[in-house]
């Protein structure tokens, strides 16, 4: 009986072995531009942008979190997959995750609107960890894990 339970280890860890090779084989996406020359879902030209300072001062308690178009400046931009960059206005910044349901390009700069949903949230040791390996920083445990993010459905650059 023992010798099979450790058989069905051994096959567990096999497997999951095979999965994580397999995760690292696939290729990096390449940017996916849409029909308007953005990024995911279009943001059309006549849509109302709130600047990205603005609305992170509405953000409260009770209002925890907004759907909208977001105006502001690229800052980083993942280098690895372009699956998030940042959005900034002056001092404020945000993270705009795109879920790896799009990507964008690694070079993208300049103005930007993004249309999704921002809200303050607090993130994982191991997510900050991952974050901080993705734009190039050391990771420091005394920073504050408390991020704005956008979970964007599409990003538009206003160059």
């Amino acid at each position: 009986m023992i010798k099979l339970s450790h058989l069905g280890f051994a096959l567990l860890a096999l497997f999951a072995v095979e999965i994580a090779v397999a995760d690292e084989s696939k290729p990096v996406p390449a940017a996916t531009a849409n029909v308007a020359g953005g990024w995911g879902e279009v943001i059309t030209a006549d849509a109302k942008a709130d600047a990205l300072g603005t609305s992170l001062a509405t953000l409260s308690e009770d209002n925890a979190s907004i759907d909208g178009v977001f105006s502001g400046r690229v800052g980083k931009v993942c280098q690895k997959q372009g699956c998030w960059l940042q959005l900034l206005d002056g001092e404020q910044m945000a993270r705009v995750m795109t879920n790896h349901e799009f990507t964008v390009p690694k070079d993208l700069s300049g103005n930007a609107v993004v249309s999704g949903k921002l809200e303050r949230i607090e993130i994982s040791e191991k997510e900050a960890r991952h974050m901080a390996k993705d734009s190039g920083k050391p990771f420091d445990p005394a920073a504050s894990r408390i991020e704005y993010r956008i979970s964007a459905r599409g990003v538009a650059s206003t160059k």
